[in-house]
């Protein structure tokens, strides 16, 4: 109980993106497919397609097979700035998210915030639960020391049942 846990592995990431950050693109894509580095939970994944206006470009619920997550897109989307805006929970349970922008049609880069709605709303809250390192270690500090507590509690429950056993065994065996 008292031993130091071990570090906590690396949450999974993303390893390549369709379209690619930053990509300028011709024609519009038909779907939007993000690899990741080992499965993730089918639970919790979302992507949000937004343009500058902040309207949702998806025209479906994400598919999550083993590492891959895609999501079909609304035919045609006009040439515009977009971002494609993720969230999944990786195999040790940890949210991971981030933002992926790109353009169609020789369109400029989204450069500001869109327009809050419902949808990208919960995109950005999910793109906010991307931390720094240092934001990360102090989590995972904390979630140590809760374990920890955790322990001590019920090492402390654990004695003070065997306490009471033995003290009423003891009252028990010396009132016969």
């Amino acid at each position: 109980m008292l031993v130091p846990a071990a570090p906590a592995a690396a949450h999974d990431e993303l390893l390549a993106s369709s379209p690619s950050p930053g990509a300028a693109l011709d024609s519009a894509p038909t779907e939007v497919t993000l690899t990741f580095s080992a499965d993730v939970l089918t639970i919790g994944a979302a992507v949000i397609v937004a343009d500058g206006a902040g309207k949702d470009w998806a025209a479906a619920a994400p598919a999550v097979d083993n590492g891959v997550v895609s999501v079909p897109l609304v035919p045609a989307l006009p040439a515009g700035g977009y971002e494609i805006r993720w969230r999944v929970v990786s195999q040790d349970g940890h949210p991971i998210s981030g933002v992926i922008p790109f353009t169609i049609g020789g369109a400029a880069p989204l450069t500001r915030t869109p327009v809050a709605t419902p949808a990208t709303r919960a995109a950005s809250d999910a793109a906010a639960a991307d931390t720094t390192p240092q934001d990360q270690s102090a989590r995972e500090d904390q979630g140590i020391i809760r374990i920890l507590l955790v322990g001590a509690g019920g090492a402390i429950i654990a004695v003070a049942a065997y306490a009471a056993f033995h003290l009423l065994r003891r009252k028990k065996g010396t009132s016969q």
